[in-house]
């Protein structure tokens, strides 16, 4: 099946929107199932709120919940930007404006997750 240019046209979201969501996709999927593989059969004693901050200062699984945290967040806010635009967001400094709030949540949601994280380990 041959996809058309039709798809990827900056009025309908573009092409780097559109990459985006597939590798975050594949992202989530991978990160997802490291983080239980991680988390139920590779584990660090029982797993209890005490010894989140153990499991977490092991580097493998705080890299990879931060993978995870970035590529759901990414996945999710350019989904909602892709429904929104099929819903005909029209014009393109109204659509500037929103992708620029988009990213800025996008971005405080990370930083936030991060340092959610961050304290279990220090």
């Amino acid at each position: 099946m041959a996809l058309s240019t039709k798809a990827l046209d900056r009025s309908r979201g573009g092409m780097w929107p559109w990459l985006g969501q597939r590798v975050t996709a594949v992202l989530v999927i991978v990160t997802i199932m490291v983080h239980l593989v991680l988390t139920h059969y590779i584990a660090i004693g029982r797993l209890s709120f005490d010894n989140i901050g153990a499991r977490l200062a092991g580097g493998v699984v705080l890299v990879n919940d931060i993978v995870l945290l970035v590529a759901v967040v990414y996945h999710a806010l350019n989904g909602l930007r892709m429904v929104v635009i099929d819903w005909g967001l029209a014009g393109s400094g109204r659509r500037r404006v929103f992708d620029a709030v988009l990213w800025l949540v996008g971005v405080l949601a990370v930083v936030y997750g991060i340092w959610a994280l961050w304290v279990w380990v220090s």
